[in-house]
């Protein structure tokens, strides 16, 4: 079987804004921040 990976790969639109909206929530309130589901 041949798996063909495309490049430059990355994450959908949603995943990017999530993976931001954590990171601004730890720079402006900072740790421990709690999740409901794995980003």
């Amino acid at each position: 079987m041949k798996v063909l990976l495309a490049n430059p790969r990355g994450f959908c639109a949603g995943v990017d804004r999530a993976i931001e909206i954590v990171e601004r929530a730890l720079d402006q309130l900072g740790a421990p921040i709690y999740v409901r589901h794995e980003v």
